[in-house]
Formats: C-alpha cells, sequence, structure tokens
C-alpha cells in the first residue's frame, strides 16, 4: 500500500472518523490500446492494518502504481459479488455495506464502440457519473419474488442489469418495442448510445468472458441475481431455463444464462424489483449535454476513435459513399466542443455544457429535438 493510503488508514483509525466503503481511484484513461490493458488488468487485493481494529480493502491493479484513495472501509471480507467487477479496476470502483455492492464508473467501456452501427440517431458516447450517490446499486441478499416479472415489453426504460465493466445492460427492446440487436441499432460489442450520450448494451456482452473466465458472472441482473455466459462453469449447456432464462444449480444457485436470441439477458427478474416510470428504481442517471437528435437514414458508422482520457475522439460514418465525422473535445469540466462535419463537407461547430440540453452555442442551441431517439435511459436530473 502506498503511503498515501498508510496515511490515510492511520488517521481514520486515530480520529474515529467512520468510513463509507472502499473504491479505487480512476486514474486517466489512455490511448486505445493501453486503456484495454489497464482495464483487464486482474486486480490484486490488498489488506492493511491499522490500530483500533481498522483495517481497509482495496482494489489495486499490480501493473499499475497504487491508485489515489478517495474513501475508506472498516475490515470486512469482499462479497462475492465484488470479485467479476473486481475483474475491470482500476475503470471500475467498488464499495458495499450492509445491503448493497455499489458500482461506481464512467460509463466508457475499454472496448471499442459504435462500429458497425446502420441505424444511427446521432448520438456519441460520453462519459457519466456513475459515482457517490449516483453509482450502481446491486443487492447483496435479493430476494425471490412472489411472481417473476418478465422483461417483454416492459422496463423499456433504463437498465435491468450491470456488466462487470459498469456498463449497464439495457432491454433487447428499445422504447418502440424493437429488438435492438435486429435492426442494426448496436456495434460489434451489443451497445449504442442513448439521448444523453450514454453508452450501454441492448444484449449480453458476451466478450467480456474473455477476461472474466467461465466462473464469474458477465453480469448481474438489478435484482441481485448473476448472469452467466451461454454455458455452466464446467462447460455444459444449461438445462431447465425458467421464462426469466434462469435456473438453479447447487453450484452457484440461481442464476441466469445469456444467449444468442432473445432475451439475450435475464428474460425478466426472479428478484424483487420496484418498478417506477417504466424501469427499475432506484437506478443511476445520466447525465447528457446536448439535445438528443433524429435518426440519420442511410449512415454507417465505420470507426470511432478515443484519445488520452477519453477527451478527444472522432466518430466517423458515411452516409451512401460520402465519409462524414463528429469531432468533441472536452475543453473544460461537463463542457464539450463538438466539430460536426457532413457528408458534404459542410463544418459546423458547437459547444455544450452538463445542465444545459436545452441551450448550447451551436447550431441546435434552445432545441430539443424529438423523432426516434432512444428513450431507453435512466432520467436526467431536473
Amino acid at each position: 500500500m502506498n503511503s498515501r493510503a498508510l496515511a490515510l488508514v492511520l488517521a481514520a483509525s486515530l480520529t474515529g472518523t467512520s468510513a463509507l466503503a472502499h473504491v479505487i481511484g480512476e486514474p486517466a484513461h489512455d490511448a486505445t490500446a493501453r486503456r484495454f490493458a489497464r482495464e483487464f488488468s486482474a486486480p490484486a487485493l490488498a489488506l492493511a492494518a491499522a490500530p483500533v481494529a481498522v483495517r481497509t480493502a482495496l482494489f489495486v491493479s499490480p501493473a499499475l502504481p497504487a491508485p489515489p484513495l478517495f474513501a475508506v472501509t472498516p475490515a470486512a471480507a469482499a462479497p462475492p459479488q465484488a470479485a467479476a467487477f473486481a475483474k475491470f479496476a482500476p475503470t471500475v470502483r467498488i464499495r458495499w455495506d450492509d445491503t448493497h455492492l455499489h458500482v461506481e464508473s464512467s460509463g466508457l467501456p475499454a472496448h471499442g464502440m459504435m462500429t458497425g452501427i446502420t441505424a444511427w440517431q446521432q448520438q456519441v458516447p460520453l462519459p457519466q457519473p456513475y459515482t457517490g450517490a449516483n453509482a450502481w446499486r446491486i443487492p447483496l441478499r435479493p430476494m425471490p419474488a412472489a411472481q417473476p416479472v418478465l422483461i417483454r415489453d416492459r422496463f423499456l426504460r433504463g437498465a435491468v442489469a450491470l456488466a462487470a465493466n459498469g456498463i449497464p445492460i439495457f432491454n433487447p427492446q428499445n422504447n418502440r418495442g424493437e429488438l435492438s440487436a435486429q435492426i442494426g441499432e448496436l456495434d460489434r460489442w451489443g451497445g449504442h448510445c442513448g439521448r444523453a450520450d450514454d453508452y450501454h448494451y441492448h444484449v449480453a456482452p458476451l466478450h467480456l468472458a474473455d477476461i472474466l473466465g467461465p466462473r464469474l458472472p458477465l453480469a448481474y441482473a438489478l435484482d441481485g441475481y448473476p448472469i452467466h455466459g451461454l454455458t455452466e462453469p464446467d462447460g455444459s449447456k444449461p438445462t431447465g431455463l425458467d421464462v426469466c432464462n434462469g435456473h438453479s444449480t447447487p453450484e452457484l444457485g440461481y442464476h441466469y444464462h445469456a444467449s444468442n436470441r432473445y432475451p439475450y439477458v435475464n428474460g425478466g427478474f426472479h428478484g424483487v424489483v420496484v418498478e417506477r416510470e417504466e424501469q427499475v428504481d432506484p437506478q443511476p442517471r445520466a447525465q447528457g449535454v446536448r439535445p438528443a437528435l433524429t435518426a440519420l437514414r442511410g449512415a454507417r458508422i465505420t470507426g470511432f476513435t478515443a484519445g488520452a482520457e477519453h477527451k478527444d475522439n472522432l466518430l466517423t460514418y458515411t452516409v451512401g459513399d460520402r465519409p462524414a465525422s463528429i469531432r468533441f473535445v472536452a475543453t473544460a469540466p461537463d463542457t464539450w466542443h463538438f466539430t460536426f462535419t457532413d457528408p458534404a463537407g459542410k463544418i459546423v461547430e458547437a459547444t455544450y455544457r452538463a445542465g444545459d440540453r436545452r441551450g448550447g452555442s451551436g447550431p441546435d442551441a434552445g432545441k430539443r429535438k424529438g423523432g426516434n431517439a432512444d428513450r431507453n435511459r435512466p432520467a436526467l436530473r431536473p
């Protein structure tokens, strides 16, 4: 443990400061290849002893310097739900209390994004404030519901699960009831961006199994039950799946399985959830910085490049055989400068700030466009 972390532990023990949770720091994102290596570095669990029976658990990446510490927790064994998320330290940060695992992330995966989408609402991936009180919450002791609740034509807003890399998973259906995977809305990794420029999946991210291995789940449904891949940990095909695409086994207890066809993820909730305004409640809220746009007919996204710390990004696309692009650069906290180059070669620039989605200084200032934009996202803060 680095000297700063130890100092904080000692300070907490000497002053009697209570601590809510342990987390890992948020280091800067790097170029795509380095970010990929960082996110997928296997974490190590370091335990530090301190006076007055205070012990601190930190997930750190062995390949990197110890990240900055900004929270401390009393000693406790990590709940089993932490193991999958810890694989993606330090870009995913976890803490827990008596009832929930709290998962923090920027909402941006290390893998590629957006490439291959042919039904595009002109959204781009921006960081999201899934931190603090706005973190994801996974129940540590899920409770079976009296009756399962299916997600078909229901829960069409917000997430139904959270992937181990901190990316939310939405209903396989979009808000119009169409299966996103079947109409060109998803990229090569099973995701796209919603109206708040929030990246999320609409299918289980099976590719994460390369990092997680056969035993850890790909995700957790928001009722607290894990979502495993296409097979059991021993490689056998799951049998006896119920209407939620789940079952119980002696080794794992109740769990869901992903699939290559509907429902793709959990087909419903075996556990207790609260439904409010078409989504599971509570869950984090995405933060948009610009108006939601409409579908761009004939567009195909050809590439996406994320710069250092995800602060200088370029999305390229074509309409017919004509290339176009959107470059978006972070110029200040929660402020983004966009440069739009359309298929005719016309360039338009605009600056947007969080909390000012109706405004901005670009061509969309004062406008909130409607249409078919994906509304499958947590409601924005007022």
